[in-house]
């Protein structure tokens, strides 16, 4: 099997394919903006990845496929399945021995164990590794039709519709995050997430994957477009978000540093290292971290007291050190 001799097979029937790298501990496409692709972008990826052994394509309405993906290998679960949800005539078994069951699409969604405790997930957006893929175990293969039975496919019975306020396996014990407010959601978990990506496509792994837990997902040219605006941010060094710093307006720290320098050295420590809810001490100690004299810190620590920070606890020899807290103005946004 190789990614040149099943790619115009695949494009034949219309579905545009990429390669993917399939390992032990997962699977991962080795192109960028794999959401995006055409029969175009993808014939002409063939060139550079002719022996790709993994094929992968995406579920949804770019395919017109949704995958009903059984993951165990007992073929009792899948026949249960097949009787609950439908038959059809392309079956699909994986590399690792589990079952993929190919229906038309009718606007599903991705929907992660959707049916309780059984190990099904229901695809309706995403990608899947697609026969005859090259397997960890054994390799990808059609056990029942084939790519010529792609018009022949019926639409899923009896799966679950997701209204707002319902959730799903996938959002079990927490809110489930539904319209309205799913792009901020992901637009805010790219930006934090970015800080320990090594590419973009490590970083849009990452999106669709959270993209899962939403009722319903966001569609796949959606993410990108998050992912890749999450993804700009970060390589300006303009992305803050999930990275401690220090902020000043202007004007703030031109008095101070003019003024009371000792107290914009302090400030600046401490809005570097405490969160604005945080409680916090600002022993003499800290003169192992600045330098600043222990007498310096706590004239410079009375000066902030009031304008910045407020006493929450004296200091007490069973109690221990005293505790402070920022005023609105002292803490960071």
């Amino acid at each position: 099997m190789s990614f040149r001799d099943w790619q115009p097979q695949y494009a034949a029937h219309g579905i545009a394919t990429f390669p993917v790298a399939i390992m032990t501990n997962g699977k991962k496409p080795l192109v960028s903006h794999y959401p995006q692709f055409g029969i175009r972008a993808s014939t002409e990826i063939v060139q550079k990845f002719p022996d790709a052994t993994g094929i992968g394509f995406m579920v949804g309405k770019r395919s017109r496929l949704t995958v009903l993906d059984v993951d165990c290998p007992d073929d009792r679960v899948l026949v249960d399945a097949l009787d609950r949800h439908g038959q059809t005539p392309i079956i699909v078994r994986t590399g690792s021995g589990n079952f993929q069951a190919w229906y038309r699409w009718n606007r599903e969604s991705r929907q992660i164990r959707p049916f309780g405790e059984k190990p099904i997930d229901l695809l309706g957006g995403g990608y899947v590794v697609a026969p005859p893929s090259q397997g960890t175990k054994s390799n990808y293969e059609f056990i029942e039709g084939g790519l010529d039975k792609l018009d022949q496919l019926p639409c899923l019975r009896n799966i679950p519709t997701y209204t707002k306020g319902q959730a799903g396996a996938a959002t079990r014990g927490a809110e489930p995050i539904i319209e309205g407010a799913r792009n901020d959601t992901l637009f805010i978990h790219c930006m934090r997430a970015a800080h320990q990506c090594d590419d973009f496509d490590a970083l849009l792994d990452l999106a669709c994957t959270r993209n899962d837990e939403f009722l319903p997902p966001l569609l796949d040219d959606e993410v990108v477009k998050v992912a890749t605006s999450a993804w700009k941010y970060t390589e300006r060094g303009e992305n803050r978000m999930g990275c401690p710093g220090v902020w000043f307006a202007a004007n703030e720290a031109n008095h101070l540093i003019r003024t009371d320098p000792d107290a914009f050295l302090l400030l600046s420590y401490l809005r570097a290292n405490n969160r604005p809810a945080r409680t916090f001490m600002i022993a003499n100690g800290l003169e192992r971290d600045l330098p600043l004299t222990r007498k310096r810190i706590a004239a410079a620590r009375q000066r902030l007291t009031g304008p910045y920070v407020r006493l929450v606890r004296r200091a007490s020899k069973y109690g221990g050190a005293a505790l402070y807290r920022w005023n609105s103005k002292g803490g960071q946004n």
